[in-house]
């Protein structure tokens, strides 16, 4: 048996650029399902999802219901009868009756080396724990999120200087290599499912705006990982004279001198140092509020008032 009919089901620009792939690559996608259109400000207008402008530029017909649990939702699917469903960052658990109508079932790409990191937002946590390598892990969907047998995986290195955003542009090109690859196998039955080992299993949260807030009274590594792993949202900060500045490149300096969390240690045009509980963080690239971010030496002149050495950021 053969995969004729895809079913594929995401929202953002990731799942967008798996999407995309699997047309280029010429397998017939018969329906694409992502979420509803969100409001776009205070008018009427809406916002379609970067799947849904994919599936528009292609012709794809596009399924967008408000529940996958109505019974119109399930006997959609029903009557698709495609050969199996991918998805790719869709943000919606798929109810088991819909997962039951496809031959192939329903598979899932996600965004680390599971079992670690099941959830919302594996690549930020990556980051934020210091690991040295991630992945893509493809997936039988199952009851519970993220923890169906693997039946793909591809590793891949992460550098000092990867951020959120560096480190998706590199998972998604291993990422739809691996899914076309997958895809091509699948026909032939040779995959060999592995149970994921519950015991090494960690979860994810959903990732807050607030989160983004710097604590100058933890370790300089969490603070440089913290802004690596919210860069581009939503983004590290802190608050100086009531203004939020954000913060989109730091580097650990290492030294003994321990002074006050949060205490500008040096101004200059080579970076802002500030004390932390261990070791210093020197800020090099900032943006404040409605301006572009720029580096700290294109700052400093300009807002000499604001980093004055021995003064508090909050």
């Amino acid at each position: 048996m053969s995969i004729k009919k895809i079913f594929f089901a995401g929202t953002n620009k990731f799942s967008a650029i798996h999407l995309n792939q699997l047309i280029l690559k010429k397998f017939n996608v018969i329906y694409v399902l992502t979420k509803p259109d969100k409001k776009c400000g205070r008018g009427k207008k809406k916002k379609h999802s970067a799947v849904k402008k994919i599936a528009l530029e292609y012709k794809i017909p596009i399924f967008q219901p408000k529940s996958l649990n109505s019974i119109i939702s399930k006997k959609f699917f029903i009557k698709k009868k495609a050969d199996i469903m991918i998805v790719v960052s869709y943000g919606v658990i798929i109810p088991t009756e819909i997962i039951n109508t496809f031959p192939y079932g329903c598979i899932n790409l996600h965004t680390s080396l599971l079992p670690k990191f099941r959830g919302p937002s594996p690549i930020q946590s990556a980051i934020l724990s210091g690991e040295k390598k991630t992945g893509i892990t493809i997936i039988q969907i199952n009851k519970k999120i993220d923890s169906g047998d693997i039946l793909y995986k591809k590793s891949l290195i992460i550098k000092k200087n990867d951020t959120c955003k560096s480190l998706s542009q590199k998972l998604s090109i291993i990422g739809k290599k691996s899914l076309v690859k997958f895809l091509k196998i699948i026909s032939s039955q040779k995959i060999k499912k592995i149970k994921q080992i519950e015991k090494k299993a960690t979860y994810t949260k959903i990732i807050k705006k607030k989160d983004g807030l710097i604590d100058w009274n933890t370790y300089a590594i969490n603070i440089e990982r913290k802004i690596r792993a919210f860069n581009p949202w939503p983004s590290s900060y802190f608050f100086i004279n009531k203004n939020m500045i954000k913060v989109w490149k730091a580097k650990i300096i290492n030294s003994h001198i321990q002074d006050t969390p949060g205490k500008i240690l040096e101004a200059n045009k080579n970076g802002i140092l500030i004390s932390t509980k261990k070791k210093i963080i020197k800020l090099i690239e900032l943006q404040f509020p409605g301006k572009k971010r720029n580096h700290v030496k294109d700052i400093i002149n300009s807002h000499k008032n604001l980093f004055l050495v021995g003064s508090r950021l909050n």
